[in-house]
């Protein structure tokens, strides 16, 4: 396999245990602070869905990425690289970690623990943020980035995770409009803070307009950039038509938020594939 084909590799399955960890933490949440009175049927089996991506795709990406450190060439280099990986790496202590703590959160969801749940799913979700460049980065500037990504994690798993949850509830409440406008608002403020923190990212880690067009990792940060802009132009369409139309228009709102689910995935996939790349504000100081 070529080097392009494990880079892709590496990237999507990236990208897909972020997609399974956002919608195990995010249907956790939604059913602990929008569901209180109530669970929603199927919620579980949700949560456990968007677990099992994220447990098979972080398999995957430990696997890729441990041969992508020491080169391996056969599947036994990979087995005698893994106890180094675990034990000498901040990739190989977090990812474990991150995937035993979701776990974990999936028992004590199916416990009828969906406060806590959320609470240790949430941890996994940020330690994310010290795989990424902010945690590579040194100094007062990668702080900031770690801090920034540390909040752009939690607002994208806050508002992309909770959709399934909510195409659920959409499907399956007798009256979802209670839920939805409330859900509307929540989502305002996850996206004003995921733009927030994207524009910080883009100044620390891009600089340059120019930069988007001239490597690989501009590329994939436009194609981001467009994915996310479509996903807003949505939220923005259902909160502002749909919504206010329930319940007349709940078939319509199902399709959007499918819809959605659908971008956010691609929106993660394209963060996957870009965190394999240097930033330009990276090559340019080294």
């Amino acid at each position: 396999m070529d080097g392009t084909a494990q880079l892709a590799l590496r990237g999507i399955s990236r990208g897909l245990h972020l997609a399974g960890y956002f919608a195990a933490f995010g249907t956790m949440f939604l059913q602990a602070a929008f569901l209180r009175g109530g669970e929603l049927r199927g919620v579980k089996l949700l949560a456990w869905a968007g677990c099992g991506v994220a447990l098979l795709a972080g398999c995957a990406w430990f696997a890729l990425q441990t041969a992508y450190f020491v080169s391996a060439q056969n599947f036994a280099g990979l087995i005698s690289a893994i106890p180094a990986v675990l034990q000498y790496t901040r990739f190989g202590a977090l990812l474990p970690g991150r995937m035993a703590a979701l776990l974990l959160a999936a028992l004590l969801f199916q416990a009828n623990r969906p406060r806590l749940a959320a609470l240790l799913a949430f941890i996994g979700v940020v330690a994310e943020a010290w795989l990424g460049h902010g945690g590579a980065m040194p100094g007062r500037l990668g702080n900031v980035l770690l801090a920034t990504s540390i909040l752009h994690l939690a607002a994208a798993a806050l508002w992309l995770g909770t959709l399934p949850a909510l195409f659920l509830a959409v499907a399956k409440l007798p009256e979802p409009g209670p839920l939805v406008r409330r859900y509307s608002l929540f989502g305002i403020g996850c996206v004003a803070v995921l733009l927030l923190t994207a524009l910080v990212q883009y100044v620390i880690l891009i600089a340059r307009p120019a930069a988007l067009f001239a490597s690989g990792y501009g590329a994939l940060a436009l194609v981001k950039i467009i994915l996310l802009a479509t996903l807003i132009a949505i939220a923005a369409y259902n909160r502002l038509c749909l919504t206010p139309a329930l319940p007349a228009s709940r078939m319509v709102l199902r399709r959007a938020i499918g819809t959605e689910i659908l971008l956010g995935l691609l929106v993660l996939v394209a963060a996957g594939l870009l965190l394999q790349f240097a930033p330009p504000a990276m090559v340019h100081t080294g």
